[in-house]
């Protein structure tokens, strides 16, 4: 779809007045709390936030939160070793400087603790490639107490013992309403020449979202779901409301995709859900 940014050069000015009204949403808007489906799930170590920089921590269909086993080895002092079995499963053993000792096997709920058999009540996951083991299961298996805070979505592991409050709180949101939304790539023919930057001059990537700024603010911080692409986050996405499009009115927007034109025809025009985060 085209996208027209006219006056690019304006845009340090048009910054400074958008931001007063940037959250001016409609009275009508309803409060949403945070949703398992829409929010990551994070780590806390005592009073340490965990960063995972590829692999993410997930819950699983049993509700569990299932962490890449690479974590495992880094924070709770494990030594990871694993082997491939002959049906595709990972056999993974883990080992602490105390000699304790887990086995497991991703897609079997029995794991080995000591030596000794123990049923899980979910098992570790091989997905995308990699490993990823029980939290829970592999943390009290060290004596170490699990908080799981529902309201920021997070696990805290006590390992020393002590409770801890969430290092990181869930952003309420505003849900602004049900949008229509395509897709647009970095081609100068949908930016009105300017090539791969918004209407602020700022490269393009995902995130980067198109609006009617008479309906979402420029610089507005949002949160996105309900589109399905690849080349996205799967299940929802962080925006910004950084650019324009002379074809988008109301209840529109333009998601910023990494492709070509002839690729993000197939996106459409799906109905998504836009949310303002504070």
């Amino acid at each position: 779809m085209p996208i027209f940014n006219q006056k690019k050069w304006v845009a340090g000015i048009s910054a400074a007045a958008i931001s007063l009204c940037a959250f001016a949403a409609p009275a009508a808007h309803a409060e949403v709390a945070p949703l398992a489906e829409t929010l990551s799930v994070k780590v806390q170590v005592n009073t340490e936030l965990i960063q995972f920089p590829d692999a993410q921590p997930f819950i699983d269909d049993q509700g569990r939160t299932q962490v890449p086993v690479r974590f495992v080895s880094e924070e709770l002092g494990y030594q990871v070793d694993w082997s491939r079995l002959s049906d595709g499963q990972i056999n993974v053993q883990l080992k602490n400087d105390a000699g304790k000792t887990l086995t497991l096997e991703t897609g079997k709920t029995m794991a080995m603790v000591d030596g000794k058999a123990e049923a899980m009540d979910t098992a570790a996951v091989l997905r995308d490639g990699r490993v990823y083991v029980p939290l829970r299961f592999i943390s009290e298996a060290k004596g170490i107490r699990v908080q799981w805070d529902s309201s920021n979505f997070i696990a805290i592991l006590n390992e020393d013992g002590n409770y801890h409050a969430p290092a990181w709180y869930a952003p309420r949101m505003k849900l602004v309403s049900t949008f229509t939304a395509t897709a647009y790539s970095a081609d100068p023919k949908e930016n009105g020449g300017y090539g791969a930057v918004d209407y602020f001059g700022n490269p393009l990537k995902v995130g980067t979202v198109a609006v009617d700024p008479s309906v979402i603010p420029l610089g507005t911080k949002l949160y996105v779901e309900g589109y399905d692409f690849n080349g996205l986050p799967v299940g929802g996405m962080f925006a910004e409301a950084t650019d324009t499009g002379n074809a988008l009115k109301g209840n529109r927007i333009d998601l910023f995709v990494p492709g070509t034109r002839e690729e993000l025809k197939k996106f459409g025009y799906q109905q998504v859900k836009v949310y303002l985060l504070p």
